[in-house]
């Protein structure tokens, strides 16, 4: 009996040793205790970091700091082309002051030019700015075609004279009020050809544009270059057609024209002389 009980303490003791607990599995549940984690210093990589933590950030490049010398030339030399064409197109399209034109607008009567002339019988003549745009306004009756007669219709024709040159204007209506004007330069020579003095006509005059190059009138208040105002040449081949006998008597006596522009309360005028008074 002895060495039964002996067994059973000793049995009992080796429990206890392995870390059993003393009182068998009655209060196993009530004694255990949570495995606490270590602290740890920073969240694991897969956690989301806490929405007050914020990532440290790079500064951001200022704008000039992206842009260099040739994209900063770049783009000044693209605005100022396209000012150029803006300025361009709404230039085009304002009408030059015509109020500057004697005989344009005022109500005075016209002359017979034609009737002045063949009274003149050759000899010198000489007709006024105010004189000339009268007797335009009274008998050139211009009609516009093509596609842009949808919309416009002529308004009237004008000469303005410069020194040296002068300037013929036409002026159209498009819609009910938008007026555009267009102006060629049209400057006269004495040429010998096959050994007589004759007359030629250029679309030309004033001073020359970008230093050397033929200036040939303006559409709206914007001046071109000869080439390109030629244009209009096959238009102004036209004007002796609706005076055939004014033109037909320059022709007969090879009037060459002198244009000089009034100063000091004068007209402008435009002296006719027979080519052969200068051989």
């Amino acid at each position: 009996m002895a060495s039964s009980g002996n067994r059973r303490r000793t049995t009992r003791s080796k429990r206890t040793a392995e870390g059993e607990p003393l009182w068998g599995g009655l209060f196993t549940g009530a004694e255990e205790q949570p495995e606490i984690p270590a602290p740890r210093s920073q969240p694991p990589e897969d956690e989301p970091e806490p929405a007050h933590v914020y990532a440290p950030q790079e500064p951001a490049l200022s704008f000039w700091k992206n842009i260099n010398g040739w994209h900063l030339c770049t783009y000044t030399l693209y605005f100022i082309f396209a000012a150029l064409l803006y300025w361009l197109a709404i230039s085009m399209w304002v009408p030059q002051d015509m109020r500057d034109i004697a005989g344009y607008t005022d109500k005075g009567a016209a002359r017979d030019l034609t009737a002045v002339l063949r009274n003149a019988n050759g000899g010198e003549v000489v007709f006024t700015e105010a004189e000339i745009n009268r007797y335009l306004r009274d008998t050139c009756r211009m009609r516009q075609t093509g596609i842009m007669a949808i919309v416009s219709h002529s308004e009237g024709v004008a000469l303005r004279i410069h020194d040296g040159y002068c300037e013929f204007i036409i002026d159209r209506l498009i819609g009910s009020n938008l007026h555009q004007t267009t102006s060629v330069y049209l400057t006269f020579h004495r040429v010998t050809d096959h050994g007589r003095q004759v007359v030629r006509m250029s679309i030309c005059g004033g001073e020359p544009m970008f230093g050397s190059t033929p200036r040939g009138g303006r559409i709206g208040c914007v001046p071109f270059p000869q080439q390109y105002m030629r244009m209009l040449q096959p238009a102004l081949e036209t004007i002796p057609d609706c005076y055939p006998d004014f033109f037909g008597m320059i022709r007969e006596h090879g009037y060459y024209p002198t244009f000089t522009k009034g100063r000091g309360g004068r007209d402008s005028t435009v002296l006719l002389t027979p080519i052969d008074s200068f051989s």
